[in-house]
């Protein structure tokens, strides 16, 4: 089998919605491989929701994909990792660079779907010295490394830090979190049962949230995200803000993910 031309995509399932975005959106991409994949029913659909034409195989090890052909077009693989893995920041960082290290041999170029995420990837120059492949992260407009998912949306660290001082009590969701919260507060352990809402709430008022924050991008219907927040707003009774975000920032390092796919050829 000849060499196919793969992109390799590893990040955390709260960036779900934007990934989707990138690959169901990128006509060049032919096949789509979910590895080992948190939600991946969910995301099948979601990417053939925007483009019924790709072809979206779920795996679960990479080690099989040399055994399908995906030599005609571009492949993208996509390995998500659970939230719950931000609790421990070095377990994290073991996790991401073990799958890098999976799909290398499979992959011309990487995108890493992580910001600094606490202390996990501070230093992820040094976590990825070993990677034999380019790898595209996350860089605002000032050149370095996001924060978070937050501050993937919001244009880099120095808008984050504006964004935060104008936004005194707020909590705040993205997509996924507006349509998941009570899953990945489970996962994280802030939540230990669903059906009570107690504790939470004690720690809700605890950390004096009022305002729930919408980092409105535009991915999910306005009328679908709108209605995720007022259900959030009136059961923790918060106020609702929407913020207009941009992709600009996943949307720059996706396509220079795909200029690098020809660096080694």
């Amino acid at each position: 089998m000849s060499d196919p031309l793969a992109l390799g995509i590893v990040g955390c399932e709260v960036m779900e919605d934007e990934i989707v975005h990138l690959v169901g959106g990128d006509p060049d991409v032919v096949n789509v491989l979910l590895i080992d994949a948190t939600g991946s029913n969910r995301m099948e659909r979601k990417i053939l929701g925007i483009d019924p034409n790709k072809k979206v195989l779920r795996v679960k090890c990479p080690d099989v994909v040399p055994e399908l052909d995906l030599r005609n077009g571009l492949s993208v693989l996509i390995w998500l990792k659970p939230i719950e893995l931000h609790q421990s920041p070095p377990l994290l960082r073991e996790e991401v660079h073990s799958a890098i290290k999976c799909m290398e041999p499979h992959v011309k170029s990487f995108i890493m779907f992580y910001g600094q995420c606490g202390y996990a990837f501070r230093n992820v120059e040094k976590v990825l010295e070993d990677v034999n492949v380019p790898v595209t992260l996350l860089k605002g407009s000032n050149d370095l490394l996001v924060d978070d998912c937050t501050g993937s949306l919001l244009g880099g660290s120095e808008e984050y830090r504006q964004f935060l001082m104008g936004q005194q009590g707020a909590y705040v969701l993205n997509t996924m979190w507006a349509a998941n919260w009570k899953e990945f507060m489970q996962e994280i352990q802030m939540l230990r049962d669903p059906e009570d809402m107690s504790e939470i709430k004690e720690v809700f008022q605890y950390m004096d949230y009022t305002v729930v924050v919408g980092l409105d991008t535009g991915l999910v219907e306005s009328t679908v995200f709108d209605r995720q927040l007022e259900e959030f707003a009136n059961l923790f009774g918060m106020k609702i803000q929407r913020f207009p975000c941009s992709l600009s920032v996943v949307e720059r390092c996706y396509q220079e993910a795909k200029g690098k796919l020809f660096l080694q050829d």
